[in-house]
């Protein structure tokens, strides 16, 4: 004779309940996403290197920050550098003590920023006639994913970015983002 005790109906209940949820589980169809919001995801997704041109300003320090930031997620390897600017007058290899300490201080800074957000860092200076020239070609060498240029605003023309970062956002072999420095009150007056 079968007797059926009331724990073993509870349990085999619980049992039952918990193996129907992890087969609808399972089984459930994802939602439809646009096709566009799919690419955009695996393409964020993707980014692996990322190089940081990094100067003795703030701009640049926000955009080691912002790097940081996005490289947390895919654990990406972020690139900081720096261009001396060797003028046409110049040889390449010419000692310009003054402009190597400023990349060593703009690269210090940045490695610490990067240190302080636990991301994988390390440095690149090099010399070259053009500081986007410079760039591009590190993006190149380095085949890096994103450039994440910082931007300020020139007081004196307001919403006008510089020759750099304009060369650079046009021919870039890679996406650029671009952190530009928020007007301050007086920038904002002038340009009204």
């Amino acid at each position: 004779m079968l007797q059926l005790h009331p724990l073993g109906i509870l349990l085999a209940f619980v049992f039952a309940v918990s193996i129907s949820s992890l087969f609808l589980w399972m089984f459930r169809v994802p939602p439809n996403l646009p096709l566009s919001v799919v690419k955009v995801r695996r393409s964020v997704s993707a980014v692996r290197k990322i190089l940081v041109p990094v100067i003795e300003a703030i701009p640049s320090e926000r955009a080691v920050e912002l790097a940081c930031r996005l490289s947390h997620d895919q654990n990406a390897q972020i690139v900081l550098a720096h261009v001396i600017v060797v003028p046409y007058t110049l040889a390449l290899d010419v000692a310009m003590p003054d402009r190597e300490r400023v990349a060593r201080e703009a690269i210090t800074l940045g490695y610490a920023i990067a240190q302080r957000y636990g991301s994988p860092a390390r440095e690149r200076t090099i010399r070259h006639r053009n500081a986007a020239e410079g760039i591009l070609q590190l993006a190149r060498e380095e085949e890096v994913d994103a450039i994440v240029l910082g931007v300020g605003v020139k007081p004196r023309v307001p919403g006008e970015w510089g020759r750099t970062s304009s060369e650079i956002l046009r021919r870039a072999p890679c996406e650029v983002i671009v952190d530009k420095m928020p007007l301050t009150t007086e920038q904002t007056t002038l340009a009204a």
